[in-house]
C-alpha cells in the first residue's frame, strides 16, 4: 500500500460513515412518516360516545303524524361508523292508509341516516288484517328494513303466515306499498280453508 492511499483511507472511512448515517436517517424518517399516517387509525376512538337506556325515537311525517317509532331496551352509538346498536328492538310503522306493521328482534343495527335497519336474531314481522290484505306474520333470524321504501327483505330462511296460508322459503321481500310478499327460492306453501259453520278443527 503506497503512502497516498494510506493518507486517503481515513477520508474514505469518514465518507462511508457519513453515507451510512445518511441512509439510516432516511430510513428512520420514512418509518416515522408511515407511523404518523397510521397513528390516527390506531388512536381512533373505539368506545361508544353515548348510551341510552329505554330508547325511543319517533319519525314524524310532514303532516305532523308519527310515521314510525323505534324503541329498545338500550341504544349504543358508535362514533366511528355512526351506527346505533339497539337491544330488544321494536319498530312500529304507521303509514297513512295502510295497516300498522310491527317488527321486533333481539338486536338491531341502524345506520347514521336511518335509511337502513338490520334486525338480528328472533326477528318477527306482524301486520294485522286490513281492507284488501290478509293478516301477515313473518319470522326469520335476519331482516333488512328500508323505511323510506317501505320494504322489508332478507336472504335467509323465512316462515310466513298469510291469512290461512303457511309459507316457507329462502329469501323474501315484503313491499308494503304494493302489499306484496315475494319468497325467492325453496318455497313450500300450505293452504287451509276456513272451517264450515258448526265444524270444529
Amino acid at each position: 500500500m503506497n503512502y497516498s492511499l494510506r493518507r486517503r483511507l481515513p477520508a474514505l472511512f469518514t465518507l462511508g460513515l457519513v453515507l451510512l448515517l445518511a441512509g439510516v436517517s432516511l430510513w428512520l424518517l420514512k418509518v416515522a412518516q408511515r407511523g404518523d399516517s397510521k397513528a390516527p387509525a390506531m388512536g381512533q376512538r373505539t368506545e361508544p360516545d353515548y348510551v341510552i337506556e329505554g330508547f325511543r325515537y319517533v319519525k314524524v311525517a310532514r303532516d305532523g303524524s308519527a310515521e314510525y317509532v323505534i324503541e329498545g331496551d338500550r341504544l349504543v352509538h358508535d362514533p366511528v361508523t355512526d351506527d346505533s346498536v339497539i337491544t330488544r328492538a321494536r319498530l312500529n310503522s304507521y303509514k297513512r292508509g295502510r295497516a300498522p306493521m310491527t317488527l321486533s328482534s333481539d338486536s338491531a343495527r341502524i345506520n347514521g341516516d336511518h335509511s337502513e335497519f338490520r334486525l338480528i336474531d328472533n326477528v318477527r314481522l306482524d301486520r294485522p288484517k286490513a281492507r284488501g290484505s290478509e293478516a301477515l306474520t313473518v319470522e326469520s333470524d335476519y331482516m333488512v328494513v328500508l323505511p323510506d321504501k317501505d320494504i322489508v327483505k332478507t336472504d335467509r330462511a323465512v316462515r310466513a303466515r298469510l291469512g290461512n296460508s303457511t309459507l316457507q322459503g329462502v329469501g323474501m321481500e315484503a313491499d308494503d306499498r304494493k302489499r306484496q310478499l315475494t319468497l325467492q327460492s325453496r318455497v313450500n306453501a300450505t293452504y287451509r280453508n276456513h272451517p264450515e259453520a258448526g265444524e270444529t278443527r
